[in-house]
């Protein structure tokens, strides 16, 4: 089981990787890519996403279970 600390820095991983498509999301919103041209990179981003809101999920998760183990002591 991963510990939390590895666990935020992977989100920061993720994090860092969708903050270097923005300029691909800006370019596509501004019309200079088309649908085709972004697809690849929208995909991808959303996948960044889920693995951050997976992550998050599983944190709170530990979290849960490491105050039940604290109240329980």
């Amino acid at each position: 089981m991963r510990t939390r600390e590895e666990m935020e820095a992977e989100i920061r991983g993720l994090q860092q990787l969708l903050a270097a498509t923005d300029y691909k999301a800006l370019k596509h919103a501004d019309g200079a890519l088309t649908d085709e041209e972004y697809e690849p990179t929208r995909v991808q981003r959303a996948e960044y996403r889920k693995q951050i809101n997976d992550l998050q999920a599983a944190i709170e998760t530990l979290e849960t279970t490491e105050g039940q183990v604290v109240d329980n002591e």
